[in-house]
């Protein structure tokens, strides 16, 4: 197990140290088309979107994105903020997993100032695909721009066709920008448990549930090609929860106030990873009741800088029991519904948990939980 856990870390440690390899060499800085040639433009935020769809019979696997606008930017993937910007003289990178088809690329970017001043957008995306094809995108007239930034406009469905295409304004390197700062790499964004939600079942109300045993899974299904090796699992349960991962026990938890951090060889590796949690809310007949966590999951290549990040949401599910097996890979709960969002960590009546840094040492299940074969867990 010690050598499995050191492979792991050198592992990540070569694609932490991955050098980008992009640059703005064909990227144009791109606005609206208010004040014609003028670089001097008015005030305010305008909306930028790109829709990129992979050529025939090729799937889309993750991008490297490099970014930077003139004053700043919120960028979006297919709806999800990825990241933001405040300087238009340093750039920012970014690595994401991509839809295997369509993609939806949007930027808000603000020029800043109460007075006319240069405004733009500067950006170059590489796309690799799961045959090791890669193609860059860059900022040009092909991205679409509005003068107003409508509600929902980074939305994969939001109707853009209406938009005109951006204006042209300079090649990079040009006037007044010249050369911009870029990071050496890029990093993938990382979640934590403060970015999770509480969720339960469907009994909660009046922010109590009924005592008893309830059971939990998230299944994980990687881009094809992609195998995880192993997961960094932060989570907590109130009253008490016992972690399962691939159908193996890796540990129990019984104080909500305080969450376990537990790192869990995935072998063999793989494109599905199960994750269940056996959960008891045990102070009756009604207490409140509640599951948070975060997952992270580490890849045997070396894209996004090798990890996955998710959280507790709506995509978990549920089971007002605990049936048999329910642990194990495989096990079908197509029939189980959407896990409840009670709120986001910090809300009451639990409030700030405690956030291990340390990870934890992996552990039994719980009176009443399943009994599995132990997970190989580092220490």
């Amino acid at each position: 197990m010690i050598f499995k856990v050191a492979e792991t870390l050198i592992l990540l440690a070569l694609c932490v140290t991955q050098a980008l390899a992009i640059d703005f060499t064909n990227s144009k800085w791109i606005w609206t088309s208010e004040g014609g040639t003028d670089l001097q433009k008015q005030p305010g935020s305008r909306a930028f979107r790109r829709d990129y769809y992979p050529p025939l019979g090729k799937s889309a696997l993750s991008a490297d994105i490099l970014i930077v606008g003139d004053d700043g930017y919120t960028l979006y993937l297919n709806g999800k903020q990825i990241g933001v910007g405040q300087s238009w003289s340093v750039a920012q990178a970014y690595c994401v997993r991509l839809a295997p088809s369509c993609n939806v690329f949007a930027v808000n970017v603000t020029n800043g100032s109460n007075v006319p001043n240069p405004a733009g957008l500067l950006a170059a995306i590489q796309i690799k695909y799961t045959d090791g094809f890669v193609e860059t995108v860059v900022t040009d007239s092909s991205w679409h721009v509005n003068t107003n930034v409508p509600a929902g406009f980074q939305e994969v469905g939001f109707d853009d066709s209406t938009w005109p295409a951006a204006t042209v304004e300079a090649n990079y390197g040009a006037s007044p920008w010249g050369l911009i700062s870029t990071p050496p790499s890029a990093a993938s964004p990382r979640l934590s448990l403060t970015d999770a939600n509480w969720i339960w079942t469907n009994e909660v109300s009046g922010g109590n549930a009924p005592i008893g045993n309830r059971a939990f899974r998230k299944t994980i299904t990687l881009p094809a090609g992609q195998r995880a090796t192993s997961a960094t699992i932060t989570l907590t349960a109130d009253n008490w929860y016992t972690l399962y991962v691939q159908g193996k026990v890796v540990g129990t938890g019984f104080d909500f106030r305080a969450a376990q951090k537990y790192v869990v060889d995935i072998l063999p590796y793989s494109e599905e990873v199960t994750i269940a949690v056996w959960a008891l809310n045990g102070n009756g007949p009604t207490s409140p009741a509640g599951l948070i966590a975060e997952v992270d999951l580490t890849m045997e290549d070396c894209e996004c800088g090798s990890v996955l990040s998710l959280v507790t949401d709506g995509s978990w599910k549920y089971n007002l029991g605990t049936p048999v097996g329910f642990e194990q890979v495989g096990y079908d709960d197509s029939a189980w519904p959407a896990a409840v969002v009670e709120g986001k960590y910090g809300m009451q009546p639990w409030g700030n948990v405690v956030v291990p840094t340390a990870v934890s040492p992996p552990s039994g299940p719980a009176p009443g939980a399943p009994s599995a074969m132990p997970a190989s867990v580092a220490m």
